[in-house]
C-alpha cells in the first residue's frame, strides 16, 4: 500500500468534471500523476469513474478556465497559451491593482524539441500581442518577480524566459 493515496485528487477532479469544469491542463496533471504510480483498486475505479464522466460532459478550456479564476478576483488574463497535447502552458495576467504576473511550465517529459517549439510558438503569439498592446521589449534582462508594475515589463521577462526553453522546469 502506497503512502500517499491520490484518491482525494481523483475524487475533486471528478465533482469539477461533473460541472464542465476540469480543463484539459489539470486532466494532464492527473493523468500523469497517475502514471508514476501503482494505482489501488479504490483509485482506477475512480479514474475509470472520472474517465466516463469526462467522455459524457464537456469541460471548459483551460483559458476559460484562467479567465474565470482571474475576473473572480477583479484581474484579467492579458496573454495565455495552453497546449492540450503536453502539460505546458504561459500566461501573463493583471490583477485588480493594476500589476502583471507571468506563469510558465514547459513539459519536462517531452523532447526537447517540443519545448523549443512550444517556446517558440508562445513567444511570437506574446510578441503580437505586445505589438498590438503598443509595449515593446525591453532591452535590458528583466529578473523574476512576484509582480511587476508595467505590462512590457512582464512581457518582456516572459520572451526572456521563453528564449531559454531548456532552463525551464515543471
Amino acid at each position: 500500500m502506497n503512502d500517499m493515496t491520490i484518491l482525494p485528487n481523483i475524487e475533486e477532479a471528478m465533482e469539477d468534471a461533473k460541472n464542465g469544469k476540469l480543463s484539459p491542463y489539470w486532466q494532464n496533471g492527473l493523468k500523469r500523476e497517475c502514471l508514476h504510480k501503482k494505482l489501488s483498486n479504490e483509485e482506477q475505479q475512480a479514474l475509470s469513474e472520472l474517465n466516463r464522466i469526462l467522455s459524457e460532459t464537456p469541460q471548459w478550456s483551460s483559458e476559460e478556465e484562467l479567465r474565470h479564476n482571474m475576473e473572480n478576483i477583479g484581474g484579467r488574463v492579458r496573454f495565455c497559451h495552453f497546449w492540450d497535447e503536453h502539460y505546458s502552458m504561459v500566461q501573463l495576467t493583471e490583477d485588480r491593482n493594476g500589476k502583471y504576473s507571468t506563469a510558465y511550465v514547459l513539459d519536462t517529459e517531452t523532447t526537447p524539441d517540443v519545448r523549443k517549439a512550444a517556446a517558440l510558438q508562445a513567444q511570437k503569439e506574446l510578441a503580437d500581442c505586445m505589438q498590438a498592446w503598443g509595449v515593446s521589449l525591453l532591452d535590458a534582462p528583466v529578473s523574476e518577480r512576484l509582480k511587476y508594475a508595467s505590462l512590457a515589463e512582464a512581457a518582456s521577462h516572459l520572451i526572456q524566459v521563453l528564449n531559454n526553453p531548456e532552463h525551464i522546469t515543471g
